[in-house]
């Protein structure tokens, strides 16, 4: 790749990656765009794993929430599993991310909720 091509790139999406949004309590999972967080995420962990969950909501249908997290989790490392009855569920290495998404009063809302394994314990 050339050096040209190379900075061409990096200068053309540097706007779409200031623009984008994240979860404050989940830094490596995007809103989805329309989506604002609705109330502080909270969490807990302890030795045998970590929680963490989180909301948020916005005036864009619950299709293209669905459709932008399919689209864009898997560019960041997630796999979808197609056990999810209504929700998405994507796994990454010992985490897995559960995603309900519903819709009410012409609003969606997004309940993100990940869970994280703690590394087994190697002898010593």
């Amino acid at each position: 790749m050339s050096r040209a091509f190379l900075a061409a790139l990096v200068l053309f999406a540097a706007p779409a990656i200031a623009e984008a949004q994240f979860f404050a309590g989940i830094a490596d999972l995007p809103l989805a765009p329309g989506l604002s967080e609705s109330a502080a995420g909270f969490g807990f962990g302890g030795d045998h794993g970590r929680l963490i969950m989180a909301e948020a909501e916005g005036d864009v249908g619950p299709e293209a929430v669905r459709a932008f997290y399919l689209e864009t989790l898997p560019a960041l490392g997630w796999s979808h599993s197609p056990e999810g009855e209504g929700m998405l569920v994507f796994l990454r290495g010992r985490e897995r991310l559960t995603l309900s998404i519903g819709g009410e009063d012409g609003r969606t809302r997004l309940s993100a909720r990940l869970a994280m394994l703690p590394a087994p314990m190697r002898p010593d």
